[in-house]
Parts: structure tokens; sequence; C-alpha cells
């Protein structure tokens, strides 16, 4: 069979609401790396994997392949690593909550590996805060994993990563509309984290994302579904969960007043601009924030740190991230990562 008569075979699955195996998932992401699908094409696979649903073997599948693809140039270093990111999307324009539990976690003793990009749906993205206060982005990639080893912490900034995917930007951009390659984003770090913390902005991409950890061999992972729709654990009330560990996937919620904390609005979180995330980033990681913001780190970095098996009482956990915060550890943290990467 041809690679064309293959697109047309997947195509045919797609419309009428067929879910792909693993074969031809993985077979489908590589006739896209290698450039065998054109821009119409695309188009039409895009929106028929969007209409039906990406399923969490479809999502595995296609993840593996993308990491094939990406070959590290050093060796991956033999660490427990873990990554914490959202699909984005949830479009309540909150600070950028995930970075900040990223550092904090790693004061923690959580060797942390953060895949992330520039912003495609909220204020501002990972790459464009840190590249803000300073981050190299442009650092050469063996720095880049060596980070992890040498400070606890490193940023992989996704285009520097996945050139292959380079020539599908523009027509994903035309086609205005979030397709599966957004679910695929938390799912492909090149150093192949052992756990995750994963957040989505939609209920119904708990479970595909959470099977989709699972077959891709993560140890422990937790997908999060905050309330108010966020892609991260909000203070405002019930947050949806699910966990993953060691083959058991179990659903849960999760609210802050259950430890004796206050809950506070959504809105209490968001930023107006790129200035605003800066500031409020810097003080959350020197302690000195308000009440909401250093919360809501610290409950996500409890659910890192029961993610990386460094303590399994999630109340505990909230504890350990507030002290840290306190202290002003995790900004030295962010400040020894960009002296390490720039220099």
């Amino acid at each position: 069979m041809s690679s064309q008569q293959e697109i047309t075979s997947i195509l045919d699955k797609l419309v009428d609401g067929n879910d792909l195996n693993e074969l031809s998932a993985r077979r489908l992401m590589n006739l896209w790396l290698t450039n065998e699908i054109q821009p119409v094409q695309t188009g039409a696979l895009l929106a028929g994997l969007r209409a039906k649903g990406a399923t969490g073997i479809e999502l595995a599948s296609m993840a593996k392949e993308l990491l094939d693809f990406c070959n590290l140039p050093i060796q991956r270093p033999e660490l427990y690593m873990l990554d914490t990111c959202g699909t984005g999307g949830d479009g309540a324009n909150t600070f950028n909550i995930s970075t900040a539990v990223a550092f904090v976690s790693s004061c923690c003793g959580v060797n942390i590996a953060k895949h992330g990009n520039r912003s495609a749906s909220g204020k501002v993205g990972s790459a464009d805060v840190l590249s803000n206060l300073g981050l190299n982005l442009n650092a050469s990639l063996e720095k880049v994993i060596l980070a992890v080893e040498e400070i606890g912490i490193t940023f992989l900034f996704a285009p520097a990563w996945h050139k292959s995917l380079i020539n599908l930007a523009p027509l994903r951009k035309n086609l205005g509309i979030r397709t599966i390659f957004n679910q695929l984003g938390p799912l492909v770090n090149p150093l192949r984290p052992n756990a995750q913390v994963l957040g989505v902005a939609s209920e119904d991409l708990l479970y595909p994302m959470a099977v989709a950890l699972d077959k891709m061999g993560m140890k422990r992972a937790i997908v999060i579904h905050g309330h108010g729709s966020l892609d991260e654990a909000s203070l405002e009330g019930d947050n949806k969960l699910i966990f993953v560990d060691n083959g058991q996937i179990t659903r849960s919620s999760i609210n802050i007043s259950d430890f004796g904390y206050k809950n506070f609005e959504n809105n209490n979180l968001t930023v107006k601009d790129n200035t605003s995330n800066e500031e409020i980033l810097e003080l959350v990681l020197k302690g000195k924030a308000d009440e909401s913001q250093v919360n809501v780190v610290a409950l996500n970095t409890a659910l890192v740190l029961w993610a990386a098996g460094k303590e399994e009482n999630i109340e505990k956990g909230i504890g350990i991230a507030l002290e840290k915060m306190n202290q002003g550890i995790p900004w030295e943290k962010l400040q020894d990562l960009k002296n390490y990467l720039n220099d």
C-alpha cells in the first residue's frame, strides 16, 4: 500500500468515527514527520481527530513516534525526573503557575525537566516568562540536559527539540482550532520523565491523557482538571484528578479547604500582561506574593511531591512547599539555572 493509500485509509476511519490502533496512529505521525502528507490532507486529518476525540492509545502512540525522532545529543542522566505542565487553552489568563511549581518542586528535592513553549492561548507561556526573566532559551542542548544534574532543574524549549514539526506550525495556526498537537505537547518531553503532573482545561481530556501517560510508562502521574476549568489545581473549589500509580488509574478530587486553607476565586490569579506575570512569579518564588498566589503554587507542588514519591501526604506537601517559598529558595534556584545556562 502506498503512503497516499495509507493516508486515505486512515482518513476514512476518522471520518467514520473509528479509533486508530497503535500501529495506525504511529504510522500517521511518521507520515507527518517525513512530510508525506499534503496540507489539505493534514487539515482533514486534524479535523477528523478533533471531531472524534483522541484516545489514550492514539496519543501515546503518536507521542512515542515523535520522541523516536528526537535524538538526544548526550546520554540521558540516570535520574528520576518529573515534568509539570498543562495543555493550556483554559482562557483564564492566570500567572504561569506550572513554572512556579517547577522551581518550588526542585527546591523540595525533585529533579525537574520542564518542557514548554511560548504562549499559544494565554497571556504568556512558560518560555515567554522565563525568557523575559533572563533565562537563555538558546543554550546548547547538551547544557540543557546537564542542568538537571547540576542544578536540579532544566527547561527544554520545545521548538529547539522538535524541529520536525516546524513545517506543520503555519497550518495549525491557520486552522484556528485546538488540535491533537495541543494534547501531544505535554507528552513529548525529550528527556522522557519518569513522572508527570499534567493539567487539562477540558474535563473530557482527563481519562485519555491519563491512559496516554500510563501507556508511555510513567511510574506515577496526576492529570488535573481544575475548578473553573483551569489546567491547574484551583483554590476555588473541587478539582478533578486522575492518579496513575504503577499501572493503576484512579479518579479522585481535591479541595484545598480539605486541608484547612481558604478558598479563593480564580480571578485572584489572573494577569494583565507579560510584565505582571513576571512580577507575580518573582514574588511567589520569594514567598512575598498574595496568599492566593502562594497557596495555589503550594497545592500544585504537593501533587508533584506525591508523583515524585517525595511526600505521600498532600497536606504535608503543601506545608513543605510553603516553607521553601517563605525562605525565598525557589527564586535562588531560578537564578542558579539562569546563571548556568547563560555561562
